[in-house]
């Protein structure tokens, strides 16, 4: 799952901060094939005819070998019944996992909407946000209360097979097409732990996952934990209006201390984190950076008189903690506004954009990184530390209670 900045509410191309869910690199209409020349005769006997645009040469790389192997598949291959269309795709994911980028992805039209649908919140499946890890798939964030959680499946763990089907150089999508399905139909998932390097079986009942994503709980004596699943709902609008109901209601008990509940939480939208961050950090502040390729640098700056400025606060993260949970976290420790608790976060410091192309499918592509405010790039091999390291969660609540009354 990743998150997505809604700067392109009124642009085509969203911007995601680096994510859940991997899309990624056109290679569709206008395709850049080889100079061959077919003969259309013999390509209209195949019941096809290519269109594009024609070049022997991009950027001094000769693409021809493309078209020669389609031609030798055509020719040679013992199959009679070759979709085109299919060989398009592969060629374009291929390219695409040739980055070796986890973020970086290419989603056929028919994937697209199962894309959405996830985004939004409601769909039915076992709960898990999943990203590629090499050769296989991992599990990036299990939802809290899904059944993959219920399951006992962890941030980390490597898809080995779905229903005794061997998930080795299997892409994203069709790992995500096998764990998908109705409610209340089974699935066997089997992993690799590398925490423990152990293998597990999991047969797992799936269910409609439809998340309040944001929940607030009085935990007593003026402290209350607001949970955010993730920083996305049907649109950016919805989810200010849901997050402002929510600190309403806080305010209206008059809090002590507030704990944010950020476990497993995959990311969303740049803009909703900005605003959460509104709420806690004075306006003029730095949320975030924004950094190119080039070494172009963008500071979002808090642009709101927040609501929550004075009240103590704890924020907790584990290994299933990503991207816009990260800023969050990243900001909050940068500032000292408040104490983080829990493990060490995924580590997801890049921002992607979605662009729909021609046909229906989508690309979802890194093109910048982002900075805390003051300057960390989040990656793997440099997460976010938590102040305060809490393996047992089920020690957080009472951890965290314990931070805040010490800030009383």
């Amino acid at each position: 799952m990743n998150n997505i900045s809604d700067k392109s509410s009124n642009n085509p191309m969203l911007k995601n901060i680096g994510a859940f869910l991997l899309i990624s690199a056109i290679f569709v209409v206008g395709i850049y094939i080889g100079r061959m020349n077919p003969d259309p005769k013999e390509l209209d006997a195949k019941g096809y005819s290519i269109t594009g645009d024609l070049k022997s040469e991009f950027e001094n790389v000769d693409v021809n070998i493309l078209w020669e192997v389609w031609q030798k598949l055509e020719d040679e291959h013992i199959s009679s019944e070759i979709d085109p269309k299919n060989l398009i795709y592969g060629a374009v994911k291929g390219m695409v996992n040739s980055l070796d980028d986890p973020y970086t992805a290419f989603l056929e039209p028919s994937e697209v909407s199962d894309y959405k649908d996830s985004n939004a919140g409601e769909y039915q499946g076992i709960g898990a946000t999943l990203k590629q890890e090499g050769s296989y798939v991992g599990v990036e964030s299990p939802v809290d209360k899904s059944p993959a959680q219920k399951a006992g499946m962890k941030a980390g763990d490597l898809i080995l097979k779905v229903d005794d089907k061997d998930m080795y150089n299997k892409s994203l999508y069709e790992a995500v097409s096998l764990i998908r399905g109705e409610a209340g139909t089974n699935v066997k998932i089997e992993i690799f732990r590398p925490a423990d390097q152990k293998e597990y079986t999991f047969n797992i009942t799936r269910e409609k996952i439809d998340i309040d994503n944001i929940e607030l709980e009085d935990l007593g004596n003026g402290y209350l934990k607001i949970k955010l699943y993730k920083f996305t709902e049907s649109d950016i609008q919805e989810f200010i209006k849901m997050w402002d109901s929510v600190v309403s209601q806080a305010l209206a008990k008059n809090p002590k201390g507030i704990i944010i509940d950020l476990r497993n939480n995959p990311g969303g939208y740049v803009s909703g984190v900005e605003y959460v961050l509104g709420d806690f950090i004075p306006a003029g502040k730095i949320a975030l950076i924004e950094e190119t390729k080039n070494g172009v640098r963008t500071e979002h700056l808090i642009q709101r008189n927040g609501r929550l400025l004075n009240v103590p606060t704890v924020v907790m993260v584990n290994s299933g903690s990503a991207s816009a949970s990260e800023i969050f976290a990243g900001a909050i420790q940068d500032y000292g506004r408040g104490k983080i608790i829990g493990q060490k976060t995924v580590g997801k410091g890049v921002e992607q954009k979605l662009v729909t192309l021609s046909d229906g499918s989508l690309l979802q592509v890194v093109f910048q990184k982002w900075l805390t405010p003051m300057g960390k790039n989040i990656s793997k091999e440099d997460p976010i530390t938590p102040d305060l390291i809490v393996e047992d969660e089920n020690l957080n609540d009472q951890k965290a209670i314990e931070i805040l009354l010490g800030s009383n």
